[in-house]
């Protein structure tokens, strides 16, 4: 760029293309500084009660590199407006001869489409778990029938029988909100925010819950993690998955065992392997150990919606689960996630 060009040209140049753009536009300068914004030309796109310029900070501090915005990239932007509606925005960054060109390309449709259509495959799968839901509560309900048709007819009704009674109703009831719980959990897709977040910080707060209920107290933990290993999603989603993963360890080893994390880099991908010292997984349940209601626990000891769950959440993100190894010593699970944005 000429060394006389003054700021008056800038603002001629800025205008030309200003007006054959359909996004709206930054101009930066080398140092940073907000040279022009398409909705104070011609262009149009202002925002109402905001403006390009009131919002630049806002872009320019979502983008990555030492000069972040002379680093030509791609970066996602999700705001929330004073109505309460959510935007997402992708920011795609061009170097100039003046400094770099910031276009931001709404979104925001796009996204509610892909949400809309992993809600309806969400309640598609919902659908044929009805009959699986049936057929649990099911055997919990004819027990709590039962032992109040026993406690009726007993006269006098003793004490220890009373609380054999209570005892079981207690089960029951817990297993029934259980399945209830899950099902909600399952059903539900929320419009959250993805994020890069450590995934060792997610592994580290699933263990947490364990920890604190005393599932880990027999159990000998590894985990080997990689502080520069990032995941781009819900937070509280991934939590969810690594949670039940290990529920599910701690149970195939009733209690007692190894549990090996560890956390790699895969390329765009990050892998997370899972390891146990339980029995494995039998041969004819491999192929569906993934499916709603599916286990070999025992009744009181799992719905058989923590895998499903796991599954469906690893893969809305664009990552699966996968069991690579079983043997009699034990299982090893994959969960694979992205580290960047699709």
């Amino acid at each position: 760029m000429r060394a006389d060009q003054n700021l008056f040209e800038l603002s001629e140049l800025f205008e030309q293309i200003f007006s054959i753009t359909p996004s709206p536009l930054l101009m930066l300068g080398e140092d940073g500084t907000l040279l022009g914004a398409s909705d104070e030309g011609r262009g149009g796109h202002k925002e109402i009660g905001e403006s390009l310029r009131e919002r630049a900070a806002h872009y320019v501090s979502l983008l990555r590199g030492t000069v972040p915005w002379l680093v030509p990239q791609v970066v996602d932007s999700v705001r929330t407006l004073a109505s309460g509606a959510v935007v997402y925005e992708q920011i795609h960054v061009r170097r100039t001869s003046w400094g770099a060109c910031l276009a931001i390309v709404d979104q925001t449709d796009l996204r509610r489409l892909q949400i809309v259509d992993a809600q309806s495959a969400r309640l598609a799968a919902l659908g044929f778990m009805v009959a699986g839901v049936c057929h649990e509560v099911t055997n919990p309900l004819t027990s709590l029938h039962s032992i109040v048709q026993i406690l009726r007819s007993e006269k006098p009704l003793g004490q220890e029988l009373l609380d054999k009674g209570l005892d079981n109703i207690a089960v029951n009831v817990k297993r029934i909100l259980d399945i209830s719980r899950r099902l909600v959990k399952f059903s539900r897709f929320g419009d959250e925010p993805h994020v890069r977040f450590a995934a060792d910080d997610a592994i580290k707060e699933a263990l947490s819950v364990l920890q604190h209920d005393g599932s880990l107290r027999d159990i000998e933990l590894s985990h080997r993690a990689d502080p520069s290993a990032e995941v781009f999603g819900n937070t509280g989603q991934v939590r969810e998955i690594f949670l039940n993963l290990f529920v599910n360890a701690v149970q195939a080893m009733d209690g007692r065992g190894q549990l090996s994390i560890a956390t790699r880099r895969a390329g765009r991908m990050l892998e997370v392997l899972v390891d146990d010292t339980g029995p494995g997984v039998r041969a004819d349940a491999i192929a569906r150990i993934f499916e709603p209601f599916f286990t070999t626990k025992a009744s009181m000891h799992g719905t058989g919606l923590g895998l499903a769950i796991s599954n469906e959440i690893a893969h809305e993100h664009g990552g699966s689960i996968e069991l690579r190894h079983s043997s009699a010593h034990g299982a090893s699970f994959c969960v694979t996630l992205p580290t960047q944005p699709p």
